[in-house]
């Protein structure tokens, strides 16, 4: 595997396939880009919307996007409107770009 070592922009990602650390954690299609979170939909009749922080954004691939949720963590951000800054800040850790609410990192799968 190679690794790029680029950068997209958020907005971007608009449309694009979710996932978490594996395959199988569906967070469903980015629907709209905050400050400090991403807006995900799963579904189209029973809709789930999870309130991702950036922080755990992990990289883009050119086709999905992944984060550092896994499939029992994803109850946490599943809500009807987004949380406070306080409970995004709290998911950011020493180590993350600095840019990391502007740009992601892209990699190959």
């Amino acid at each position: 595997m190679t690794d790029i070592t680029n950068f997209v922009d958020w907005n971007e990602l608009k449309g694009k396939e979710a996932r978490g650390v594996t395959k199988d954690v569906d967070l469903g299609e980015v629907q709209e880009i905050g400050k400090h979170y991403i807006l995900t939909q799963k579904g189209h009749v029973d809709l789930e919307k999870f309130y991702i922080p950036k922080y755990l954004a992990e990289r883009y691939d050119g086709h999905v996007l992944y984060f550092n949720v896994t499939e029992g963590q994803k109850i946490e951000f599943k809500h009807p409107a987004p949380p406070t800054y306080e409970e995004y800040a709290r998911y950011r850790v020493a180590g993350l770009p600095e840019d990391i609410e502007t740009r992601v990192r892209v990699s190959e799968a």
